[in-house]
């Protein structure tokens, strides 16, 4: 009876033991929406969402550092003017391209000119010319991290549809080769801004074109390593201040996404309340993300981004937190905006709709100061008219 029993237990134990294998395991969480955004994460890019590793919230402290000044272009002409509307003045008669874009400590800044790039001290001077070529349009320069060189980006005359991307030294000398891009020509429609982007840190150089994906290169250049090179779907991007993170967006009306550059995942922010991009059909504008400079990697850290507003699809300028939540938005036709050193204030266009034939699009008449507030109820109040293009350096 004894050894009967014993087998019955062991028929038993192994009945347990077969039918646990065969429990299969639960289906992975289906992909949901983004709200704020058309194009939802894909099934496929759903399950390599990982959430960005931040210290707890601190709150939002501004930094303890100088006003700075503001660049911007006017009649077609760089101009200078400091933040409580002072020492507004012409630097350069040369017609301006693009964004002007200021070095890294100020004391510089970078502008396109028809086929050349120029830089000129902040302070006024004569302008010169470090680059010329074919230069791709929608695009700001950009400076590395110590201020040697200038990111451009020009058309591939040898292979149509082609961009290259360059390094001008600021010193003089050959401009270094950094990428060659496919995709690089649109001849219609909304398309992101190009940019080329050093991380604060100087270890990465970034490239945004007008089509995904971007692309992100170890710096200086090196090949061999697993993660020297990569490809990121998405555009417009925008280096954290602590080079860990690149803020960026999905697509012209999408979702804005954060990519931790240590763990090569990204994550969608999933509460957007805002409408991304000012959605003006052919002459839309993507969201454009930007941190602000007193982001120290907390919930509380903000950023600023292009949206419009629900009911009459104005532009403005929504702002939120990291962390979560959207703080309210500017008044509508407010644009473009840049983060002032403090990272507390905004400077952005002021403009309106204007009717063409293929829809409507942004016209700026003018910049506002922008005073943040964590609890809403921003102040804005008038800087200057006839101004577009705005950059607060430091």
């Amino acid at each position: 009876m004894k050894r009967f029993i014993m087998l019955c237990l062991a028929c038993v134990l192994m009945a347990v033991v077969a039918s646990g294998c065969d429990v299969p395991a639960p289906p992975p969480e289906l992909p949901t929406a983004t709200p704020g955004s058309q194009n939802p994460e894909s099934e496929q890019s759903r399950f390599n969402l990982t959430p960005v590793r931040i210290a707890s919230d601190r709150g939002f402290t501004p930094l303890a550092t100088q006003p700075g000044t503001i660049y911007f272009v006017r009649a077609s002409h760089l101009w200078r003017v400091s933040p409580d509307g002072s020492g507004e003045r012409e630097l350069s008669s040369l017609p301006v391209s693009g964004p002007p874009q200021p070095s890294p400590d100020g004391k510089m800044v970078a502008f396109i000119s028809d086929q050349d790039v120029y830089v000129i001290p902040s302070e006024g001077g004569t302008p010169r010319k470090i680059a010329s070529g074919e230069m791709a349009d929608r695009q700001r320069p950009g400076w590395s991290h110590d201020g040697a060189l200038v990111g451009y980006i020009t058309f591939d005359l040898a292979t149509v549809g082609n961009v290259q991307v360059w390094a001008a030294p600021v010193a003089g000398g050959e401009p270094i080769l950094l990428a060659t891009m496919s995709g690089g020509s649109v001849a219609r429609g909304p398309a992101y801004e190009r940019q080329v982007q050093w991380s604060p840190d100087g270890k990465w150089v970034l490239v945004s074109g007008v089509n995904n994906p971007m692309r992100l290169l170890r710096w200086p250049l090196s090949s061999g390593r697993e993660g020297d090179a990569r490809d990121i779907p998405g555009g417009e991007p925008d280096w954290s201040p602590d080079s860990r993170t690149i803020l960026y967006t999905e697509s012209l009306a999408g979702a804005l996404l954060t990519y931790d550059v240590l763990d090569v995942k990204s994550t969608a922010f999933l509460n957007e309340q805002q409408a991304d991009g000012t959605g003006l059909g052919e002459y839309a504008q993507g969201p454009g993300p930007r941190w602000s400079p007193a982001s120290v990697g907390v919930d509380s850290d903000l950023f600023a981004y292009r949206s419009r507003s629900q009911e009459d699809g104005a532009p403005r300028v929504s702002i939120r937190r990291r962390g979560g939540r959207d703080l309210a938005p500017l008044p509508s036709f407010t644009n473009n905006p840049s983060w002032s050193p403090r990272g507390d204030q905004l400077v952005v266009e002021t403009g309106y709709l204007k009717d063409n034939p293929l829809g409507r699009s942004w016209e700026a008449t003018g910049l506002s100061i922008a005073r943040v507030s964590m609890e809403g109820g921003h102040s804005v109040a008038p800087l200057i008219e006839d101004a577009r293009w705005p950059a607060w350096g430091k």
